[in-house]
């Protein structure tokens, strides 16, 4: 199945594109995707772990089980002042 990830902050970064269509095994979590998506861009996965994630605009932890054309957005921590 496929899902549209978009990356936000250090992750667009470390990613080196604001988004991308990921093919990823029937029933895959937020978490395996998490772990493809580190394989596959070993620069990201400097800031994944420290990353949550928005499955169709909700915030969704990591056991969330994703289905085929759904939105993932990567947000990294924020700061600011």
């Amino acid at each position: 199945m496929k899902v549209r990830v978009l990356f936000f902050a250090a992750a667009r970064e470390m990613a080196g594109a604001g988004a991308a269509d990921v093919e990823v095994a029937g029933g895959a979590t937020v978490a395996a995707l998490f772990a493809q998506l580190a394989a596959e861009h070993p620069r990201l996965g400097d800031v994944l772990h420290a990353c949550r994630a928005a499955v169709d605009e909700d915030f969704a932890p990591p056991g969330t089980v994703l289905r085929d054309g759904q939105t993932v957005a990567v947000l990294p921590p924020v700061s600011g002042g």
